[in-house]
């Protein structure tokens, strides 16, 4: 062990952090600036506000009522909310939920849809927001740019801390891209999930009366059912991100998984 190079876990961690709040800070503005001059809305979720009021009137309630009949130990409620992101006029969701007790645990089912003034259920893509998965992929590109070529992030050289190849040359372009995609991997999977998501999702979105019956009866070949297996999934990544990122740190043997991919390494300087 005393043979091998340090692992620099510390100054990893706060270089990693200090470059993610700056590319944060900068993707954020860029989007800001991306909305204003197209007619896109692009956000990201800490600056979207959300304002949720109960409502007991409206075209949807009665088909609500009639598709999902309230069993006993159940409660339902219906709430119109507001999405908007610095001042812009945003969105609106009709959201009803129902309760019930199921032992000594609770159970929430529900379902929601876009609707308009008048609401009435309008278009899906208007909830559409990729912003989150496009800054998931552009992020190892911006590291990648940063790092190339003798280059380094903000917070590696905050932190006196260098990536080279194992000959102690610097990083070409495409191999720092290499590092920076395979070393981003759990993030990168996220993005990609999200994005599919989204645009394939929506296009086959059923009628109304179809998402009252998939949150009533939620199965895994539903539209619910697969939320609910995507979360069910979420502890396997989380398991996975620990062994990419952190396990080859406890288990040091001189390189992370991805600089064994790339033949690169950290070293101080």
């Amino acid at each position: 062990m005393a043979s091998l190079p340090p692992r620099h876990f510390w100054r990893r961690l706060g270089a990693y952090l200090v470059d993610i709040i700056i590319f944060q800070i900068v993707f954020t503005f860029l989007f800001l600036a991306v909305s204003k001059v197209t007619p896109w809305d692009m956000t990201l979720p800490f600056l979207q506000n959300q304002q949720c009021t109960e409502t007991t009137s409206g075209p949807l309630i009665p088909k609500i009522e009639a598709e999902w009949p309230l069993q006993p130990g159940e409660t339902r409620s219906n709430q119109l909310c507001h999405i908007s992101w610095l001042g812009s006029k945003g969105y609106t969701v009709f959201v009803s939920k129902v309760v019930s007790q199921q032992g000594t645990g609770t159970s929430i089912r529900a379902v929601s849809v876009p609707v308009d003034d008048n609401g009435n259920p309008i278009d899906p893509s208007v909830t559409m927001r990729p912003s989150s998965s496009i800054v998931l992929l552009l992020l190892p590109l911006a590291f990648a740019y940063a790092s190339a070529s003798g280059k380094r992030t903000p917070g590696k050289r905050l932190l006196s801390l260098r990536v080279t190849t194992v000959e102690d040359g610097p990083l070409a372009l495409g191999l720092a891209a290499k590092r920076e995609i395979f070393k981003f991997l759990p993030f990168v999977l996220i993005a990609i999930f999200n994005l599919v998501s989204l645009f394939l999702l929506p296009s086959s979105l059923p009628p109304f009366e179809q998402l009252i019956q998939q949150a009533r009866d939620p199965n895994l070949f539903t539209a619910s059912g697969l939320f609910a297996l995507t979360g069910a999934l979420a502890p396997m990544l989380f398991v996975f991100t620990l062994i990419w990122w952190l396990y080859p740190l406890i288990v040091w043997r001189g390189q992370t998984f991805y600089d064994r991919f790339c033949d690169t390494k950290v070293v101080k300087g």
